[in-house]
């Protein structure tokens, strides 16, 4: 009687929260947060502080091996100058909505540059969490976490 109880409820938490696959409008929104993601990922590396702000809410918090402690948005925009930053996704970024306006957005990267002149790690595995705010997706956080080689 356990293991058919313990299979209904399983079955039940599986269909409950969402089980059932992607849908239409999730693959809309996957491709919206990537963009979102992506257009950040190269306003840093072009270091356009219009662009991080409008792709970063006022109270953003980043957390990264490379930083002296978490960061804010005015933190990362004065050492922007002193931060070489690029990456390449390995495989592809893994998407979870946490409610219709948070995502959760990870993957694995290689990442180049350096700040303040020393490298950054090489593998690392990133953490976005994104909101929805007037229609459009912006991080809310960052978190880098190197990987052993």
């Amino acid at each position: 009687m356990r293991i058919i109880a313990t299979a209904v409820l399983g079955i039940w938490l599986f269909a409950s929260v969402g089980g059932s696959g992607v849908h239409a409008s999730d693959a809309e929104t996957f491709a919206a947060i990537n963009a979102s993601s992506n257009a950040l990922d190269e306003a840093f590396a072009k270091r356009d502080v219009e662009a991080i702000k409008s792709l970063m809410t006022p109270d953003h918090v980043s957390v990264t091996p490379y930083y002296d402690g978490p960061q804010s948005v005015a933190d990362q925009i004065a050492s922007l100058s002193e931060l070489d930053y690029g990456q390449t996704i390995v495989g592809k970024p893994s998407i979870v909505l946490l409610s219709p306006d948070v995502a959760l957005r990870t993957f694995i990267a290689d990442l180049k540059g350096s700040f303040k002149g020393k490298p950054l790690p090489t593998r690392a595995f990133v953490n976005e969490t994104l909101v929805k705010r007037d229609g459009k997706w912006i991080e809310r956080f960052f978190q880098i976490t190197t990987l052993q080689q």
